[in-house]
C-alpha cells in the first residue's frame, strides 16, 4: 500500500458509499512534513539557519518506523528559536517537537495549549452568561 493514494475515486466506503472526491497528493507512507513555525518561510541557509529568527533549525529527522496498515512513525523537529519560548520541554528537551507533544497547562484562571507545533495559545476565562 505504501505510496498509493489514501482514497481513490471510486473505491466503495465500508458501508458501501462510494468516494466521490480525492486528493493526489495525500499518500500513505509519504514522508512526514514539517511545522511552518520550524522555519517560518521556509527560508534557512548555512547549517541550516533561519536568517529572519537567527535560529538553528533541524527540520523532520525520523528515529524509527514500524510499517503497516497503519504505519508508526517517530519523528522530531528542532529549533534553538523554541528554546526561548515558554513552551514546555517535550520528550526530547527543550526545543525538540515531535507530533506527540501536546499539552494543556493550567495557571491560575488561564489554560494554555502548548501544541506540536511550538505555539502557545492562551485561553482567558470564560464568565457565565
Amino acid at each position: 500500500m505504501s505510496g498509493k493514494p489514501a482514497a481513490r475515486q471510486g473505491d466503495m466506503t465500508q458501508y458501501g458509499g462510494p468516494v466521490v472526491q480525492g486528493s493526489a497528493g495525500v499518500m500513505i507512507g509519504a514522508p512526514t512534513g514539517v511545522a511552518c513555525s520550524v522555519c517560518p518561510g521556509g527560508m534557512t541557509s548555512g547549517n541550516p539557519v533561519n536568517p529572519l529568527l537567527g535560529a538553528r533549525v533541524q527540520p523532520g529527522e525520523t528515529d524509527f518506523a514500524l510499517p503497516g496498515p497503519l504505519p508508526f512513525v517517530l519523528s522530531r523537529t528542532y529549533s534553538s528559536y523554541r528554546t526561548k519560548t515558554p513552551a514546555p520541554a517535550g520528550l526530547f528537551g527543550p526545543g525538540w517537537k515531535a507530533p506527540f507533544d501536546i499539552r494543556l497547562q493550567i495557571r491560575g484562571k488561564e489554560l494554555i495549549l502548548n501544541d506540536n507545533g511550538g505555539r502557545s495559545i492562551h485561553f482567558a476565562p470564560l464568565f457565565p452568561g
